[in-house]
């Protein structure tokens, strides 16, 4: 028996380092070996993208969840901003659907459908300050109100036939202060309302998901604006916020270092850097603590995005929309 006691505690020693170095590798922890070579990575990475040149006019920020508008583009809007041009933002769902958000904030395990449609108008709330600290007028705003997570199966398989949530167990929109409130959750009525806001925005650039992120409600708001933007010749850029679990590297503050892309091109396109300067860093970091309910999960990833410069990904000039078959993916 005493043969095996130090044996124990080498595998227990082994699990802890292993631990470590996974922290190390997802984190970009820069006070160890792994971190200071995530940073040159980094910083090798952003230097060899393009600068790309400010954008101005009337822009539309398509934003499936509440804080992507502040994590993805928090700077670029701004700087529109202070160029004379107008921005403008909407919401297709409303975040009701991170079930650890809804334990975080009411500190019990198991949650109901009336806590995440709690959690849905908190998140509308947090969107409305957020957008607020970035300069956006409120009348620049809309929300839509359609489930989170439920945004792929809604537009493949219930175009028709309205869709329930998994986590609300509504059918329709239940929030007021949306777009049409009570519509049914139906592919049908998400298209009609999303071409509601550009007909009320007429937008000359849209920014939208790219279809290259990892979270599936991205992915489809991707080909709804490629498709809108196909039919209606809006200039059309991507944004990228799930691009992994490693990124961005490194996690938390790093107010004085760039932001590169897992993958510095994406079919075939190259991700461009547009600056992003102090003062507009200063209000996105109030954005983003607007989002209080996820920065009680997610804070060290929240705070990754606040960077030297943000990304945005032209599409191509014909503006082919992504075929629906690859939503799914």
């Amino acid at each position: 028996m005493r043969l095996k006691k130090p044996r124990k505690w080498k595998r227990l020693t082994s699990l802890l380092v292993l631990v470590v170095l996974l922290a190390a590798f997802v984190n970009g922890w820069y006070w160890l070996p792994t971190g200071s070579l995530t940073l040159h990575q980094v910083k090798a990475a952003a230097a060899a993208l393009p600068e790309m040149k400010p954008l101005s006019g009337r822009v539309l920020f398509v934003s499936p969840h509440p804080d992507d508008e502040t994590l993805a583009a928090g700077g670029i809007l701004q700087d529109v901003m202070e160029r004379g041009g107008q921005v403008y933002v909407v919401f297709l769902t409303s975040g009701d659907g991170f079930e650890w958000d809804a334990r975080a904030t009411t500190r019990e395990l198991s949650v109901s459908h009336a806590d995440m449609l709690r959690l849905g108008l908190q998140r509308m709330n947090e969107a409305r300050a957020a957008t607020r600290a970035l300069g956006i007028p409120a009348s620049h705003v809309y929300f839509l109100g359609f489930p989170d997570q439920g945004l792929t199966p809604i537009y493949l398989q219930n175009y028709l036939v309205p869709y329930t949530s998994l986590h609300t167990g509504v059918n329709r929109v239940p929030y007021a202060g949306t777009l049409a409130p009570g519509k049914p959750y139906t592919g049908k009525e998400l298209d009609r309302q999303l071409s509601a806001v550009y007909d009320l925005v007429k937008p000359e650039i849209v920014l939208a998901p790219s279809a290259q992120d990892g979270h599936p409600d991205h992915r489809t708001a991707a080909y709804l604006a490629s498709r809108l933007a196909s039919q209606r010749g809006e200039k059309l850029y991507f944004y990228l916020v799930h691009g992994g679990l490693e990124w961005p590297l490194p996690k938390g503050l790093h107010e004085g270092l760039p932001l590169a892309p897992p993958r510095p091109t994406s079919q075939g396109l190259k991700w461009q850097r547009y600056p992003v300067t102090a003062p507009q860093r200063a209000r996105q970091i109030k954005a983003i603590q607007a989002y209080k309910s996820q920065l009680v999960v997610i804070p060290r990833f929240m705070w990754a995005f606040v960077r030297q410069n943000e990304l945005l990904l032209p599409a191509p000039a014909e503006g082919s929309p992504i075929p629906p078959a690859d939503l799914g993916k």
